[in-house]
């Protein structure tokens, strides 16, 4: 029985570390933005510099949570009495260290900062975004429109 625990455990560990989101994606936006209205300015990229964007929180969490369940469920299967419990507790901790570090590795991304300059009044902004996949880097010259407020804000190249 304790074998099918861990078995279970172990594969609900890993769906879940693949289904970590992509955010590089146009087609994908965060629940917090939806009803969310962004005001579009035109302008050209005046500035741009490839950043990393670190993981967030809750791709740290949910690494710590699947680790500390994966350690505990194969700490689970060692010893008897108060040397199991040991091994739960110490499989648990060990666990929880990885997949807090595996969370971090996961959830990193390369993004870019971006200074626009308005067509209109030349004021300049700065957004920092992922690298879509759709349009890759975006180079220094790029006419495009800034779209912000509401919860998220990013700069699109004409055509998208």
């Amino acid at each position: 029985m304790k074998k099918i625990y861990c078995i279970a455990l172990m594969t609900a560990g890993l769906l879940g570390l693949s289904s970590c989101s992509d955010m590089t994606s146009l087609n994908s936006t965060s629940a917090n933005s939806l009803g969310s209205v962004a005001q579009v300015i035109p302008g050209t990229v005046v500035s741009a510099r490839t950043v990393q964007v670190d993981a967030s929180d809750s791709s740290k969490n949910m690494g710590t949570a699947i680790g500390t369940a994966l350690g505990a469920g194969a700490g689970s299967l060692l010893g008897r009495g108060k040397g199991q419990i040991v091994s739960t507790v110490g499989f648990g901790v060990v666990g929880a260290l990885a997949g807090r570090g595996v969370g971090a590795a996961v959830g990193k991304t390369k993004g870019q900062e971006l200074v626009i300059s308005a067509d209109r009044t030349k004021e300049q902004y700065r957004v920092i975004q992922p690298i879509y996949s759709q349009i890759g880097a975006i180079p220094v010259g790029t006419h495009g429109n800034l779209q912000y407020g509401g919860s998220e804000s990013k700069f699109l190249p004409d055509g998208f």
